[in-house]
């Protein structure tokens, strides 16, 4: 795989990072009156990434010499989520920063792939996708496209092979699904905030609908999570607040 290979749906998240809140806000709305081009550059990337891909690449490359990187989230680290009906609902951390495409810069430190990757149980398995917010200024919107350009990357069959073998260690059956997780660790009081955290609420549910109508992923996407991630932790337990799921 190229190792500055750049989809459309990257470049498209890269532009909207760029834009000041009320800018992400309008590219939001616009998405969802015509999420036909949001879903074009997700199969887009999905189907590059099936022709371009190489075994030798690694999903978690260690960090350069000297290179210093410090991770919130690690192997065997449980996530506690609060929210919704019943006790708390617990998964467990199989990988730290990841990035499902090569980077330059280890994956901590590009804030461009995964910041980790657990497991919840059930009948099948369902494999989570977490992105963790990097300052107050990233908004659940940006992090919603990173999880979904990291979806599109890690989601054709041999990359979830190649995810079973090196994090897993195991076989991944054939009824595993994908949820996503988008991690915010400072909330902003401000309207457009607000504003733009709905929408992306909204765009989520539009997405997991759109997609769920092509055969191919019709299984795939189990549930899209926006969760307040609380400070410290303890044990080895990081509290989570569902703030919306859908």
């Amino acid at each position: 795989m190229d190792a500055c290979l750049h989809t459309p749906f990257r470049e498209h998240y890269e532009h909207c990072s760029a834009l000041d809140v009320e800018g992400q806000l309008r590219e939001c709305a616009d998405h969802l009156q015509h999420p036909d081009v949001l879903m074009m550059e997700f199969f887009e990337s999905y189907h590059l990434i099936e022709r371009s891909f190489e075994p030798g690449q690694e999903l978690r490359p260690e960090a350069e010499d000297g290179e210093l990187v410090l991770e919130s989230f690690y192997e065997s680290l449980e996530l506690s989520i609060r929210g919704g009906s019943g006790g708390p609902e617990r998964l467990v951390c199989v990988s730290g920063s990841m990035s499902p495409v090569p980077e330059a810069n280890h994956p901590a430190l590009s804030r461009r792939g995964l910041d980790y990757v657990g497991l919840r149980g059930g009948q099948g398995l369902d494999i989570v996708l977490g992105v963790a917010q990097s300052s107050k200024d990233e908004t659940p919107y940006v992090m919603l496209l990173r999880a979904l350009n990291c979806l599109a990357e890690l989601s054709p069959p041999f990359r979830v092979v190649q995810l079973g073998r090196e994090l897993i260690r195991g076989r991944i059956p054939e009824n595993a699904r994908f949820d996503l997780h988008i991690g915010i660790t400072e909330l902003q009081p401000t309207d457009t905030w607000v504003a733009l955290i709905e929408l992306t609420r909204d765009l989520a549910e539009l997405f997991k609908r759109q997609v769920g109508q092509h055969p191919q992923f019709r299984d795939m996407l189990g549930r899209i999570e926006c969760v307040e991630i609380e400070p410290g932790g303890s044990d080895g337990v990081l509290s989570l607040e569902r703030l919306w799921s859908v």
